[in-house]
């Protein structure tokens, strides 16, 4: 029994800090997003992953607290449309974190793209829409879900795991040549 418990602690301390590394590393890389904008027929707008998928409202975007997100917009449609994220599902709404491209008063013409880079602030759920006057109302709206940010490991913890672990390896190891002489 004994022999689990330190094989499961060297084992724990080795892998934990690891998990979070990695889960840190990957919260702050860089997320590149590109958006389709475009009229479904003449009373219906919307967004899409494509020029084919423009749906009303448009695909749900993800983020994480604290990323690093570019968004790009393409104009799929045949006439002007922009882009940004807001506290309220209405063209007036306050744009959050500087992320609109472009605006109502200056969007991306139509065959065009422009792009915008932020960083996505605190968890919860937000909208991102057209601006352009009449369009939030036929469906060029969609959902933005910015999750909480999984801490960042202290890297002073990650020696002490490290030291715990090599303890544990160093008293399992004499403890398996003192119980069991080495026969040649």
């Amino acid at each position: 029994m004994k022999k689990f418990v330190l094989v499961f602690i060297f084992f724990l301390t080795v892998l934990s800090p690891l998990v979070f590394l990695a889960t840190a590393q990957a919260q702050t890389s860089t997320v590149n997003v590109t958006l389709y904008a475009g009229e479904k027929s003449s009373t219906q707008y919307g967004f899409g992953n494509s020029s084919t998928s423009i749906t009303s409202p448009g695909p749900t975007l993800t983020f994480i607290s604290g990323q690093t997100v570019t968004v790009t917009l393409q104009n799929a449609g045949t006439m002007p449309h922009d882009f940004a994220i807001v506290n309220a599902k209405s063209s007036t709404a306050t744009v959050l974190w500087n992320a609109q491209v472009a605006s109502a008063s200056n969007p991306v013409s139509k065959g065009s793209n422009s792009s915008v880079t932020f960083t996505v602030g605190s968890a919860g759920n937000y909208y991102y829409v057209c601006q352009v006057d009449g369009h939030v109302a036929l469906g060029m709206w969609g959902n933005v879900v910015v999750q909480a940010a999984i801490p960042e490991f202290p890297t002073p913890l990650l020696f002490v795991f490290a030291t715990i672990a090599v303890t544990a390896f160093a008293a399992y190891i004499s403890r398996v040549n003192i119980k069991r002489p080495i026969s040649i």
